[in-house]
């Protein structure tokens, strides 16, 4: 026999030896992750490698004195032992097939580095330099950085902007397909769906809107993880489920996951699935945390289990939430879901996100937060210039509801006497500005530094973000204007502040030279 296929013929040898050695099962009903780290210890295995603290064993960590020892003992080299050096026994790769499995795409990664991580890869997968991406421009700021990191030129898709509440809800599908048409080179679409209002674009007729033109839909459904999950009737339907094809999702704001655990989701052979690996190489840590990763595996396997009954839970503590306040704080006004489903860009509305407008009691946004926070000790998700909104998730019940609303009614009557301080900011319709340069020339630009007054018509070399809802308000490449300036400053002095800048004071802006 020739060396060559002797050497094959072992190889295939070892390869069953180890996979009959392996910890892991592909079965939903386990979590591979978990099952290698209860192993490693069985097998009272000792390693020289990092992490330096190796498991807890020596000198307690610092970290254990307020998280506990577990959180050493768990903390473990990925291919120093609880799998092999050439992965052979599958444990990482297992438990992302089981999550493919689970919401239906064909290849799901981890992402250690959160969702941020997750929408730059996605956009390096689908552009590279000088080609264009149809976006819709109410994105989280970790899309305008994936432009910067891709050098791809962006087309701007406005979504629907409701004038009566002043948010951005989704791109409508006209004009989705009004900007693909004129645009005929472009290699990609992306939209955000659910919006951080809990809005949901028409996935389905944008991907075939895409479809229809062999192009691929990138969406950024880092709220609506669960939905792919749960298949509960009163959430609305996944994206990889309307057609998206590449999918990202934040495994810990829907999920069991810890914080800053994401995945990334394959929907069609659209996606080049080489290309997508080597970007994800680009951009993971070459020492993931075997933790975090595991918080994803064991986040499918509850969900798998109980996500209906999980969510469940959520939606009837937003329902009783919603009927308290009406009942019990009349004075604050809570948007209706229904009237939010028959806006235009919305096909449906996750009734978890509870929106309430305390403008209609004279307050800001951030002035009701700050008195919540500091004199009930209740915070909540999202906070702008006229609302406050809590997001209710499976670890709140009918106690932590009704100590909420108890806040609320004490937040209207220590503010009976008070005066308006509700800002009157521009719409976000009259700040959007021209598309100057692609945000990577811009960012990689000679710059200056300027006062705000002598901004105005210069070209922003940052992306100034009003957070939440972290999307910004001038991005890296567009124009300054008057009232873009105007409206920056007026978030600052009402108490927001912003990301992406060089100066969150905004006493300076970055500008091309």
């Amino acid at each position: 026999m020739e060396p060559k296929a002797l050497e094959k013929l072992k190889n295939k040898a070892k390869e069953k030896v180890e996979e009959r050695r392996s910890p892991v099962s592909k079965d939903q009903a386990t979590v591979p992750i978990a099952d290698a780290m209860r192993d490693y210890w069985r097998r009272d295995m000792l390693t020289f490698s990092i992490p330096a603290h190796n498991g807890g064993r020596g000198p307690a960590p610092e970290f254990t004195k307020w998280l506990g020892a577990d959180a050493a003992r768990m903390d473990l080299p990925m291919s120093h032992g609880l799998d092999t050096r050439d992965r052979a026994w599958k444990v990482q790769s297992t438990a992302q097939e089981l999550f493919a499995d689970a919401v239906g795409s064909k290849q799901t990664l981890f992402s250690t580095n959160g969702s941020s991580m997750s929408v730059h890869v996605a956009l390096m997968s689908v552009v590279g330099p000088g080609e264009q991406i149809v976006m819709a421009r109410n994105g989280h700021k970790s899309s305008f950085a994936g432009l910067i990191l891709s050098g791809a030129e962006p087309v701007y898709v406005d979504p629907y902007h409701d004038p009566d509440l002043q948010i951005a809800l989704g791109v409508t599908v006209d004009e989705f397909q009004r900007i693909l048409e004129m645009h005929p080179k472009a290699k990609a679409g992306m939209i955000f769906t659910p919006s951080y209002y809990g809005t949901s674009a028409d996935v389905r007729a944008l991907a075939e809107a895409c479809h229809a033109r062999e192009l691929p839909l990138v969406t950024d459904d880092a709220w609506g993880l669960d939905y792919a999950l749960s298949g509960h009737p009163d959430l609305p339907e996944g994206a990889l489920a309307q057609g998206a094809d590449l999918a990202i999702g934040s495994v810990h704001k829907t999920l069991t996951g810890l914080t800053q655990t994401s995945v990334l989701s394959v929907g069609s052979d659209r996606i080049d699935m080489e290309r997508l690996q080597l970007c994800f190489e680009l951009e993971e840590s070459t020492s993931a945390s075997a933790v975090l990763l595991s918080s994803i595996d064991g986040a499918r396997a509850q969900f798998v289990r109980e996500g209906k009954e999980l969510l469940g839970r959520a939606v009837e503590s937003a329902r009783l939430m919603r009927d308290l306040i009406a009942s019990e704080v009349p004075e604050l006004t809570v948007v209706d879901p229904d009237h939010l489903a028959s806006l235009p860009g919305v096909t449906a509305v996750d009734p978890t996100h509870v929106m309430i407008e305390t403008a209609s009691i004279g307050l800001s946004g951030y002035t009701a937060d700050d008195w919540l926070r500091d004199e009930r000790q209740v915070d909540v998700e999202l906070v702008d210039h006229r609302r406050i909104m809590p997001l209710i998730t499976f670890a709140h019940g009918e106690e932590e509801v009704e100590r909420f609303v108890g806040a609320l009614r004490d937040l209207v009557d220590a503010h009976a006497d008070a005066d308006d301080n509700v800002p009157q900011l521009p719409s976000m319709p009259d700040i959007r500005t021209e598309h100057v340069m692609t945000p990577r020339e811009a960012f990689f630009s000679k710059t200056e530094d300027v006062k705000p007054s002598e901004a105005v018509g210069r070209v922003s070399a940052e992306w100034i973000t009003p957070y939440p809802p972290g999307i910004p308000a001038v991005a890296a490449g567009e124009a300054y204007t008057a009232t873009a300036v105007e409206y920056l400053q007026e978030v600052i002095a009402a108490g927001g502040f912003v990301e992406g800048t060089a100066d969150p004071e905004l006493k300076k802006m970055r500008v091309v030279a």
